[in-house]
């Protein structure tokens, strides 16, 4: 149970139970106590769906939107703040009265010529494997059926004492002898993410989240390390089950299975999230620490008008939507 409880302590960010930063703490509010009973709810649509409704309500309102922009540079250090980038091929240059930065704050002080100092709590620690199957496998238990095993969190290898030496051995610079993970499979509670033809043959998504797995593990060999990271997860799920996960995976038209695999250093690469941090850095509590907090939306930066809207502002991040509040209520603020 205590190791069941404390995986939401550990999804994204390398720690133990005793680490003295909290970490482990913050992570554990954002993922366990949502809706203040710690329910979580699956958006029907999947958050592509989400996204839709978000660009319905602002296109209604009046925003106009590009998609597929090449950020170029940032100018944020006069009064006036100039966002350059290239859309179409076509050069373009905004003088925004506001500027929302929903990047981290890395990349923020990338594109302003600042030094990014990141504390080491601040280093991803994840492996992803996305996974599209013809039927769920089979478990090597009578006792429940897969749909029931799989609709929750499937956990594996996520024991406290196990997970107390799976740090150990990442902290030690290799990955672990037993890699704890934890499954989901969202089409058992909203299969409206398949297309029709697959929902009838009985296709499922398949989720698998790894712990244990910091960026610096990744950094010199992330190609072989990834090769091995998934193998290791796959067998790590593979012990409770009657037939190997790999037979369960659905072919694409190419050959190849139906399998993705994502490490930090790919994350960071992709995204540009430092070291592959899912929450851009470590998250900050959901109150003001410090005095001059007190009475501001933790949005602010050094730069006017300029304020973060993503996982990087001082409260909130990981998945409660705090930041995106608070940078709204930060500009309505201002423009009142």
């Amino acid at each position: 149970m205590r190791g069941l409880v404390f995986t939401d302590a550990k999804i994204g960010v390398l720690t133990h139970p005793r680490d003295p930063s909290l970490v482990q703490n913050r992570c554990f509010i954002y993922h366990f106590i949502g809706n203040k009973t710690g329910e979580w709810k699956v958006p029907v649509g999947g958050m592509g769906a989400v996204a839709r409704e978000l660009e319905q309500a602002a296109r209604k309102a009046g925003a106009k939107m590009l998609t597929n922009v090449d950020l170029c540079a940032l100018d944020v250090t006069r009064k006036t703040r100039n966002v350059e980038f290239v859309v179409d091929g076509k050069r373009e240059i905004v003088e925004p009265r506001f500027l929302l930065v929903n990047f981290g704050r890395n990349v923020l002080a990338k594109f302003t010529g600042k030094l990014y100092q990141p504390d080491s709590t601040d280093e991803g620690s994840v492996f992803k494997i996305n996974m599209l199957l013809r039927r769920l496998p089979k478990l090597k238990t009578t006792r429940y059926a897969a749909t029931e095993a799989f609709s929750g969190t499937f956990h594996s290898d996520e024991g406290y004492e196990q997970m107390n030496t799976s740090y150990d051995q990442a902290c030690q610079g290799r990955l672990p002898d037993k890699t704890p993970c934890e499954v989901y499979c969202h089409t058992l509670t909203d299969d409206s993410i398949l297309a029709p033809e697959l929902r009838e043959q009985g296709f499922h998504t398949m989720t698998l989240f790894g712990l244990d797995t910091p960026w610096s593990l990744f950094a010199r060999d992330n190609r072989g390390m990834s090769k091995l990271a998934e193998k290791k997860f796959i067998a790590s799920v593979n012990q409770w089950l009657d037939e190997r996960l790999e037979d369960c995976l659905a072919v694409a038209h190419d050959g190849s299975l139906c399998i993705e695999s994502k490490s930090p250093v790919d994350i960071e690469d992709a995204l540009g999230m430092y070291h592959g941090n899912i929450f851009q850095d470590a998250p900050t509590w959901p109150f003001a620490q410090r005095k001059e907090q007190v009475g501001t939306w933790g949005v602010e930066t050094e730069y006017e008008n300029v304020f973060l809207c993503g996982s990087s502002a001082l409260r909130g991040g990981a998945v409660s939507g705090i930041p995106g509040h608070n940078a709204a209520m930060k500009v309505l603020e201002e423009i009142r």
